[in-house]
């Protein structure tokens, strides 16, 4: 397959969604996106129904984690912050041909992806924050 492209954050849908809508739209790229997709609870997740039509691509990946989830709501993904676990379960392993794209506040970037990226190996020039 193709490389590897994750991205981050509450902003992805403003930032980023063409990036991956574009991939998606040609059938020779085999470019796989996944998105760890941070919000504070379920409900704030922008344009989930967009998303779930990307995700009938088998070349995209998506996961939630929120920060709570509203008590008796049923919640199958990730609660907390973005962490170790949630990156080497759902996103692609350091590699060449991988980059990580984040979006969102910067105390998310700072103390939650950028630490774990770097503690799991992923290098410096490509983990891009916008």
């Amino acid at each position: 397959g193709g490389g590897g492209l994750a991205v981050f954050g509450k902003q992805w849908y403003q930032r980023r969604v063409r990036v991956a809508q574009e991939i998606l739209k040609n059938p020779y790229d085999q470019t796989e996106v996944f998105l760890l997709f941070a919000n504070q609870t379920p409900q704030d997740i922008l344009c989930k129904d967009i998303i779930e039509r990307m995700d009938n691509d088998e070349r995209f990946n998506v996961w939630y984690t929120v920060d709570r989830v509203p008590e008796g709501q049923d919640w199958k993904y990730d609660t907390g912050f973005v962490n170790a676990d949630m990156i080497t379960a759902h996103l692609p392993p350091p590699a060449r041909d991988t980059a990580v794209l984040m979006c969102g506040p910067p105390g998310m970037i700072k103390f939650a992806c950028l630490p774990n990226l770097e503690k799991l190996g992923y290098p410096e020039k490509s983990c891009l924050v916008f």
